[in-house]
């Protein structure tokens, strides 16, 4: 049965149409469960407006072929792209609250440089000597860690690049590409790069509700990117790829400008009580108008005659605004005042516009239109896009597959172990074969029945006591609920219970008092967490090739393309 979250009695089409392809058709799933939703803009107008400029990126995807007649690199596709931090950060309650005094004014240091220079020595140190903590982010549970904060911060990515699925890998796409030489081309064939475009008049003004920025503006840098992109597993339309020499490669994108965007953790979609989808909130999408022609469909994807011809689409960034109006568990509707034009896919989806100097969360990934000229003219046009919890399962999917390949396999089994004693109980979105990757080794205890070892339990004997017990139980348990989330008590209380399996089994084989016992149990589950992580760091230290590490790859505007 097709559940479809609506504003009124409209149906969701199940053709959608992608901005940088011809129609596709892409049918919609049931609807499976809720999470997140971000805060809608206050619509502040004091703030400066956010431009394209600083959340996006330009993706070009170049190839060449010798089988296909080729000796150079030529275009294959464009697109935007927009980069997420990896490592969660702290945030506000809301994310138009502003740093400041309570009258709203910056509190500043008469030495700023002290700040600044702290803040390197520690990003220093930090690198070189890893704690058992996560780099940065909330305090949460072990299981609650992202799959990449197992790592150490130094053999981890800072940021991934999101893009497109049909984008990066045209050949990955064949009900929408049906040339026969495209099934030639792999990532073996092809090079990946972003560009930063900046104004070339200092003027970066939105033009009316088109959202086309006003004046000229073109490529700044042009930065690599590593030819290894990881695809939706289920085939939903986004990748990731990361970036060449990544430490250099940030730092002079934060020089230009460039803001990397944030998406929430899974801990916190689920913990939420804000609702998944709301008609009627505001979303702004962010990204690049591609000119001319799209040669990925009407020319490179046609013939291969067209290495020949000069390569002339240029990119503009775009800006629009957005009204929710539909959506189904993979992807949401906006209305906007004319259809994205080709290029914002794989762009960011936002819920301000303005530039709060705030930590950036996206809503979601820019997915395509629905086609203009659809029958029912509520749709018709519609921008299509990714929700964030569809987003963040896939991340979280792509550094699963990341982790496995930095740590020996037994190292991954235990982070593995970590992670499955919140989500054994739970099932995955990926199913129990392709995400859990092994079984519950604490779902197989076997229960203990023994009448002489439960009576000697406390809250689990007849004894006149039991009822007070009981009660002091619940009064904990009420507490807890009071200072944490109802994911942290549901992990400490199965913590507790697993905890007392043990207990058990000690006193069934070994006998001795309950309270040494506990302490045993104890201190074998910090001693477990500590293993692990310090594994980590040993391997990690152990194994470091420094001739595996890529300089990093910055080609300047002027450079020939």
């Amino acid at each position: 049965m097709n559940f479809l979250i609506q504003s009124n009695t409209a149906r969701l089409p199940n053709v959608l149409q992608r901005t940088r392809l011809k129609t596709a058709s892409k049918y919609l799933v049931s609807l499976q469960h809720c999470n997140f939703s971000a805060t809608p803009d206050n619509d502040d107008t004091s703030q400066p407006i956010l431009s394209p400029t600083q959340t996006s990126l330009a993706l070009s995807v170049h190839f060449m072929h010798p089988k296909l007649g080729m000796k150079d690199y030529e275009i294959l596709s464009r697109a935007t792209a927009f980069l997420v931090n990896v490592d969660p950060i702290e945030h506000t309650s809301s994310p138009h609250e502003t740093l400041g005094t309570k009258k709203g004014r910056q509190t500043k240091s008469a030495f700023p440089h002290l700040k600044s220079n702290k803040e390197k020595r520690d990003a220093s140190l930090l690198k070189q000597d890893y704690a058992y903590e996560p780099a940065s982010g909330p305090r949460r549970h072990d299981y609650q860690l992202n799959w990449l904060e197992f790592c150490p911060v130094n053999f981890r990515p800072r940021v991934h690049v999101v893009a497109s699925s049909h984008v990066v890998s045209p050949w990955k796409w064949p009900q929408y590409y049906g040339q026969e030489w495209l099934k030639e081309v792999n990532e073996e064939h092809v090079r990946y790069s972003l560009e930063v475009y900046g104004s070339m008049d200092k003027s970066q003004e939105i033009d009316g509700e088109e959202g086309k920025l006003k004046g000229s503006f073109g490529p700044v840098a042009k930065f690599a990117l590593n030819p290894y992109p990881i695809h939706h597993p289920n085939g939903l339309d986004v990748a990731v790829i990361h970036l060449k020499g990544e430490d250099d490669a940030l730092e002079n994108m934060k020089k230009m400008g460039i803001t990397p965007l944030n998406l929430h953790t899974m801990s916190q979609l689920e913990s939420t009580t804000d609702p998944v989808f709301e008609p009627g909130e505001k979303v702004y999408f962010h990204g690049f108008e591609v000119y001319e022609s799209n040669k990925v469909d009407d020319e490179t994807l046609s013939s291969n005659d067209s290495k020949n011809q000069e390569d002339d689409r240029i990119f503009h960034p775009y800006f629009a605004s957005g009204t929710q109006s539909f959506g189904s568990p993979d992807r949401f509707l906006a209305k906007t005042p004319s259809p994205l034009p080709e290029g914002l896919c794989g762009g960011p989806v936002l819920t301000t516009q303005h530039d709060n100097k705030q930590p950036l969360f996206i809503r979601g990934v820019v997915e395509g239109i629905v086609p203009p000229n659809h029958e029912n003219a509520e749709l018709a046009g519609a921008a299509s896009y990714l929700p964030s919890y569809r987003v963040r399962e896939f991340i979280d999917f792509a550094e699963r597959i990341m982790l496995e390949q930095i740590v020996d396999e037994d190292v991954f089994q235990r982070v593995i172990d970590i992670k499955e004693r919140k989500l054994a109980s739970r099932g995955t979105v990926y199913g129990e074969d392709q995400m859990n990757g092994g079984s519950n080794k604490d779902g197989e205890d076997d229960e203990i029945t023994d009448p002489n070892i439960l009576t000697n339990i406390e809250g689990l004997s007849e004894d006149d006591d039991t009822p007070n017990i009981d009660k002091a139980y619940q009064e904990i348990v009420s507490s807890l609920r009071q200072h944490h989330t109802p994911e942290e008590v549901d992990a400490i209380l199965a913590t507790v219970e697993r905890e007392k399996k043990e207990v058990i089994e000690i006193l069934e084989k070994e006998g001795g008092d309950m309270d040494d016992a506990i302490a045993k149990v104890r201190q074998r589950t910090y001693d477990e967490r500590d293993r692990v992580l310090k594994e980590l760091q040993e391997q990690m230290q152990n194994e470091s090739d420094e001739s595996k590490v890529i300089d990093a790859e910055v080609v300047t505007k002027d450079e020939k393309r």
